[in-house]
């Protein structure tokens, strides 16, 4: 009977794990002449421009929401997909969970991408354009 018990426990640990769907690595940005960034790295912008901006600042320069530009230095890329769908509590407030919302859930690696083009200082606190 324990060793059913130890087995089952085993088998459903596996099963869980096996259904988190592994994350894939951050898709590498490209910015040419100063401020002009790749189309999926725009598309970040814009999305974060839309979802983002009003609590971590235009420029993830931070406002009521920390400075983004410098945070993803200090956080991995799987932090920031988990606290982007999860939400955060922080020290001063709490980021709301992204999850139920699909359009930022679907583009959360392009808003990664812009905002790492900022934390590696490739593009500067500047309204960005697209490439051509």
């Amino acid at each position: 009977m324990k060793k059913l018990m130890i087995i089952m426990t085993l088998a459903l640990t596996f099963s869980y794990w096996a259904a988190i769907p592994a994350q894939a690595d951050p898709q590498p940005y490209t910015v040419t002449n100063g401020n002009q960034l790749d189309s999926q790295t725009y598309k970040g912008f814009k999305l974060y421009r839309n979802w983002c901006a009003r609590c971590h600042g235009t420029y993830g320069q931070g406002l009521a929401g920390p400075n983004l530009a410098q945070s993803l230095n200090t956080i991995t890329y799987e932090e920031f997909m988990t606290t982007v769908a999860e939400g955060k509590t922080g020290q001063i407030g709490m980021m709301p969970a992204w999850k139920a919302n699909q359009t930022v859930m679907d583009g959360r690696d392009n808003i990664y991408s812009y905002l790492k083009a900022r934390a590696d200082g490739a593009i500067d606190a500047v309204k960005p354009d697209k490439a051509k």
